[in-house]
Parts: C-alpha cells; sequence; structure tokens
C-alpha cells in the first residue's frame, strides 16, 4: 500500500514524549489499526494463550476453528472473558503508568451434530490508547509551537465459526468474520494560551476476512497427539477517513469526510504440536504475519514480518463425585514471544512474558471458571522508544448445558 503521510496542507517535524492519563498509554498502538491481539481470549491463557493445536472441549478456541470439531456433542455453552492491564511506562527521561479493564470477548457455541461445533460471537481485535505532548517546528522556521496529541479506539471481529471431525483423525473448520471499528487521533496546536488549531483524523475500517484450520489426532503408544495449522488470507480493508481542522472556540475551518481509502492486512499463518499424555498437557505453537508483502511505513518506522511463539503445560487431576468422574482443577502455566511487525529507530519492537492459570470446574463439570496471569514487557527505554512493563490477568467463564435431545418413550 502507500507510504503513511502527513497531510491537511503542511508539514511540521515532531518531538514528544509520552504522559500520564487514565487508561493505557502505549505509543506502540499509534501505528497502522492499533496494537493487534494474534490470539484469542479463550481459556487457555495459562499456557501461554496456546490455540493452533489445542481443542475446544472446556473452552471456545477460535484460533483454530477445527478445534471446534472436538466440542461436546448436544451441548451449548456461553463464554465471556473480561480481562485488566496495568503498564508501567519506562523511557529515558520518564517514569509513568497506566491501566484498563474491559470486555475482550463474548461467544457462544453448540453442537446440534456429532463431530459438528458451531461458534459465534464477538471480540476485540486492535487496541488504540495513546497521549503524548511535544513541540512542533514549522519547516524552515524556528517557531516552536506545542502539541498534544491523543488517540482511542480499536477493531472488532464478529464472527461465525464451524469446525468439523472427519473419520477419527481429521478436523477441518472455516471461520467467517467482519472486521469493524475506528481508529481515533485528535491532535491540539497551541500557539499561544489563548490560540489554537486542532485537527482530527477519524478512520472506519472494515470488511470480511476468513480463517481456515485443520487439526490432526494420533498416538504413539499412551501418548496422543495434535497437530494444527491455520490460514487467514490477506485482506484489504475499506477505510473511510473524516479530517476536520478547527480552531480555539471549536469553529470549523477545513472539513474533508468520507473520503474512502483502503488499508492492506496481510496473510496469517499458524502451526503447532500438543502432547496429552494422562494428566499432563504439553504445547507449543507460532502464529506469523507478512508484513513485508504490504509494503506498510511511514514517517519514522518501517515494518517487517511479525512473528509469535508460545509455549505451555498443564496439569489436571480428576475427580470422584455423585455425578462419576469429573475433572479436577488444572494448573497451568507457558511463556510468550513476540516479535512485532513495528520497526521504530531501526530497533523492532519486541516482547516477553511468563504465564500461569488455574481453572476450577464446577461439581458437575458442565461449567469452567478459567483465571490466568500474563507478566512481562514489550520495547525498550532508549530514545525514542518506550519500555513497558506490564501485568495482564483474564477471567474467561465457560457456562454449558446438555441440550434436549428427545422425549419421553412409551410402550
Amino acid at each position: 500500500m502507500k507510504k503513511a503521510t502527513l497531510s491537511l496542507g503542511f508539514c511540521i517535524a515532531l518531538t514528544g514524549q509520552a504522559i500520564s492519563q487514565s487508561g493505557l498509554n502505549s505509543i506502540y498502538s499509534a501505528f497502522g489499526i492499533g496494537d493487534v491481539q494474534m490470539r484469542d481470549y479463550s481459556g487457555y491463557g495459562g499456557m501461554g494463550a496456546l490455540g493452533v493445536a489445542m481443542p475446544s472441549e472446556k473452552t471456545l478456541n477460535d484460533i483454530n476453528p477445527a478445534s471446534y470439531g472436538f466440542f461436546p456433542s448436544n451441548r451449548l455453552t456461553m463464554e465471556l472473558s473480561l480481562g485488566g492491564k496495568t503498564i508501567n511506562y519506562i523511557s529515558s527521561s520518564q517514569y509513568t503508568s497506566g491501566g484498563d479493564f474491559t470486555i475482550q470477548k463474548a461467544a457462544m457455541g453448540v453442537s446440534l451434530f456429532k463431530n459438528w461445533g458451531t461458534s459465534f460471537g464477538i471480540k476485540r481485535y486492535s487496541n488504540i490508547d495513546y497521549l503524548t505532548l511535544g513541540d512542533r517546528y514549522l519547516l524552515g522556521t524556528e517557531s516552536k509551537l506545542s502539541s498534544k496529541i491523543e488517540g482511542h479506539g480499536g477493531l472488532y471481529n464478529f464472527f461465525f465459526s464451524n469446525g468439523f471431525k472427519i473419520g477419527r483423525h481429521l478436523n477441518l473448520g472455516l471461520t467467517i468474520g467482519y472486521i469493524s471499528g475506528s481508529v481515533n487521533r485528535t491532535e491540539e496546536i497551541l500557539s499561544s494560551a489563548t490560540d489554537a488549531v486542532t485537527l482530527e483524523k477519524n478512520t472506519l475500517y472494515q470488511n470480511f476476512i476468513m480463517n481456515t484450520g485443520i487439526q490432526y489426532q494420533f498416538k504413539t503408544g499412551k501418548v496422543k497427539w495434535i497437530a494444527g495449522a491455520t490460514f487467514q488470507p490477506r485482506r484489504t480493508l475499506n477505510t473511510t477517513v473524516d479530517n476536520l481542522v478547527s480552531d480555539a472556540s471549536g469553529n470549523t475551518l477545513v472539513a474533508q469526510k468520507a473520503r474512502s481509502g483502503h488499508f492492506e492486512y496481510p496473510a496469517q499463518w499458524g502451526a503447532g504440536l500438543t502432547m496429552i499424555r494422562k494428566e499432563w498437557k504439553f504445547g507449543v505453537d507460532h502464529i506469523g504475519q507478512n508484513w513485508s508483502a504490504v509494503n506498510y511505513s511511514g514517517i519514522g518506522f518501517q515494518t517487517t514480518n511479525a512473528s509469535n511463539w508460545a509455549a505451555g503445560f498443564s496439569y489436571h487431576k480428576p475427580r470422584q463425585t455423585i455425578f462419576g468422574v469429573v475433572d479436577g482443577i488444572t494448573y497451568s502455566a507457558g511463556i510468550t514471544w513476540d516479535q512485532s511487525y513495528l520497526v521504530i529507530d531501526g530497533v523492532q519492537i519486541n516482547s516477553l512474558a511468563g504465564t500461569a492459570g488455574i481453572s476450577v470446574p464446577s461439581r458437575n463439570g458442565l461449567y469452567q471458571y478459567h483465571f490466568s496471569v500474563k507478566a512481562g514487557q514489550k520495547g525498550k527505554s532508549t530514545y525514542p522508544l518506550v519500555k513497558e512493563k506490564f501485568v495482564e490477568f483474564n477471567i474467561n467463564l465457560s457456562l454449558s448445558s446438555i441440550l434436549y435431545t428427545g422425549g419421553r418413550k412409551y410402550d
């Protein structure tokens, strides 16, 4: 796609710094469509948010739609994922903090037929939240103007997924999603205490996307294996851009509304392997995005291929109840390594984090309460970058019921 450029009739240089505000304040969300979540908000958060080769048995795993082939027959599941995040921002000159709490995902899964699972819902796809202060200089002059830039918004994915089990070993899946949301950027430039101009740019992104998946299960001795792969083709997101310039009194000086455009979102793929032996489960997977193919870049940044690795394990002990043998508490831990698509000042933005979780079933085994925490860091503190030290927590509620499948038979 075309390189990002400054517009609205003039070019100016900016040096700035992030400042404290309520909510999050990540300068890395100021690029493209924001901070994209390549993984799902499922009950596997404690295992590093694995999903490419994980089944949808006790949680709805939408990373790989083929996982719904494992969904229990005649089952209806409602799932809600809540999440919070606290971050300390460390730069060469500042130390600030921020936090947020939000609904991450709401979904419903159903299996009306054997070996066929369906899920639909909405989940957060990307997030934009930042605020910076700085000075602007008109090119060719010594005039210095104070600038405050604020960004917010994000994209959401409305999805409809199906997974089918074919024979004893093979699962196939397909997700049709609709990406929609806005990225909003507001800049206030002060030339004096009473004279200011405000520039607003609001961009709406939307289009359909598709994700395909495959999972294959097999055994070697007493060990069960699940191998998985996913592919999401490259898509062109349609954009509608509104540009407004107003003065300190709120009077509109320039208005450019409903300008159509596009944003090239790259192809995404994944591969993973899970090993299951008695009460133990181990897994590793990788998700990549081919940003080099879309040629997205701009002033002060370039892009490169993104790569996200995750590895984790879990342990559970079955227990005997009046309802029979059901799963007991599951303990999990994992690690994630993310190489972002962003290259700022020649440095690729990476993050490393550890995860831990616990899953508690109800007495009848139909309800699952998943709790996980993720702690790590992203970026560097050397100028012009910012190091983010973060702690995330997730509460995933998976509530199931058995569907009524027939009436009483009489002789």
